[in-house]
This record gives C-alpha cells, sequence and structure tokens, in this order.
C-alpha cells in the first residue's frame, strides 16, 4: 500500500495556527513532520507550497494531489478519520 502524504502548507499561517494543525495531526496518528505513522500509511510534512496558496485559502493541507483549504484542526480530524478507514 503506497503511503499518503499529508503536506501542510506553512504560507500565511501563525505560528498558533500551525501548532494547533500539528498538535491535532499528534492526538490522531501520533506523528510529527518527517514522520511517518506506525503502519507506514501516512507521512507528515510542512512545505512551503508556493504560489498556489493565496492569504484567504490558508491553512491549506494537501492529500497525495487533493488540496483541502481553510483547514482548521477539528476539520483536519475528521479528514484524516477518513484516511485511516
Amino acid at each position: 500500500m503506497p503511503v499518503t502524504r499529508l503536506e501542510i502548507c506553512t504560507e500565511h499561517l501563525s505560528i498558533d495556527q500551525r501548532e494547533d494543525l500539528l498538535d491535532a495531526v499528534w492526538a490522531a496518528l501520533r506523528i510529527s513532520p518527517g514522520m511517518v505513522t506506525a503502519d507506514g500509511n501516512v507521512e507528515l510534512s510542512l512545505s512551503q507550497c508556493g504560489p498556489a496558496v493565496a492569504p484567504e485559502d490558508a491553512p491549506l493541507v494537501r492529500v497525495g494531489d487533493v488540496e483541502y483549504r481553510n483547514v482548521t484542526p477539528q476539520r483536519l480530524v475528521t479528514l484524516m478519520k477518513r484516511w485511516s478507514r
């Protein structure tokens, strides 16, 4: 099974926003940036995603080729539950 790459784009994020998203990932998957889940299914990275991220779209999270805009920590948890099924 291929690894799902969970990428949090850091443009236009405050430190608090970034930490809240990382806390949500840690609570759900027990991984930090650069780590892969124990089952090998999900890898987390922080990235500069470039001009594709407009300020009004942040926080932006990519999962493979799919982008999710305006992601709150709660929405990220919901998305992660969907991926882990």
